[in-house]
């Protein structure tokens, strides 16, 4: 089966040859059949993987969250492969893959959020906001590890409750809140584990409604996501379900796997095992000796 390496060169920045330079010689020392593709102004990720659509490749996305996102929604509904090679930001989803994944073929749940595709996490509210802060979240001047974390001081000092109407099963609900987290996966925001129970393959999301309206509020929740007891918060509410919708009054911006999508009403569906995630531990492994 051919590997193709999909390189991000906006999220690798200076990184890049680096990067290629590894990739060649360590697909060469495994005897892999494949080819390096580099996105650009001239050629995006869609143009680039719009050539293998008809084939049954693995297709690697190496950068982040955001990369992988746009590799899932080009080659969804082909019998390609979707493979991860962690270099951006947060690498959140690549954490799930090094904790549960097996070795070779898995395949897992996909939402699919209005004419989008996500595999891990969704947010709404002010954790989107942050996620969507380009002037911190992707600034080459900030450390990569503080840039979730100053981007949350930021927005607290910013922070105003938003109006939401959700709907699931048969339940529906209107409030002011700060947040709303819809999961697949474990990770996001660079390693907070938001959903500690989620399985990528069980048919189900799971949603957490933040029903914090104040900065006190607030920082209260988020000081027990990172303890990780967050489940246990007043203002939590958890729900599971296979279908998830929040309407606003007026249009926000959301965060899916990295990428952003502004709209005033988001309708999410589970596709059970849906696509198939190729992970090669030995190749991870190699590339990030190479990178040491």
């Amino acid at each position: 089966m051919r590997h193709i390496f999909l390189i991000n060169k906006f999220s690798l920045r200076e990184r890049t040859d680096n990067y290629i330079n590894i990739i060649d010689k360590v697909a060469k020392r495994l005897k892999l059949d494949y080819k390096i593709e580099i996105n650009s102004e001239k050629e995006s990720t869609e143009d680039i993987l719009k050539k293998y659509k008809n084939n049954n490749y693995i297709i690697y996305a190496v950068g982040g969250d955001g990369i992988l996102n746009r590799v899932i929604n080009s080659v969804y509904g082909t019998q390609n492969k979707v493979a991860c090679i962690p270099a951006g930001t947060g690498n959140d989803f690549n954490r799930s893959i090094n904790e549960f994944f097996s070795d070779g073929d898995n395949l897992v749940d996909v939402i699919k959020c209005n004419n989008k595709y996500f595999v891990n996490v969704a947010c709404f509210g002010v954790d989107a906001d942050i996620a969507n802060d380009d002037k911190i979240v992707h600034n080459k001047f900030i450390p990569r590890k503080l840039q979730y974390k100053l981007g949350v001081v930021k927005h607290i000092f910013l922070y105003k409750p938003y109006k939401f109407t959700m709907k699931w099963d048969d339940e529906s609900k209107t409030s002011k809140l700060s947040l709303v987290t819809v999961c697949n996966g474990g990770y996001y925001g660079g390693g907070f584990h938001v959903n500690r129970d989620g399985i990528y393959n069980d048919g189900l999301m799971d949603a957490y409604i933040i029903t914090a309206t104040n900065r006190r509020q607030l920082i209260s929740y988020l000081i027990r996501l990172l303890k990780g007891t967050h489940k246990e918060s007043k203002y939590v509410e958890h729900v599971r379900t296979n279908k998830f919708t929040i309407i606003t009054d007026e249009a926000i911006e959301a965060n899916l796997d990295g990428e952003d999508l502004t709209s005033t009403k988001f309708e999410m569906t589970v596709i059970p095992k849906a696509l198939t995630i190729y992970y090669n531990k030995k190749l991870v492994e190699e590339i990030n000796k190479e990178l040491k």
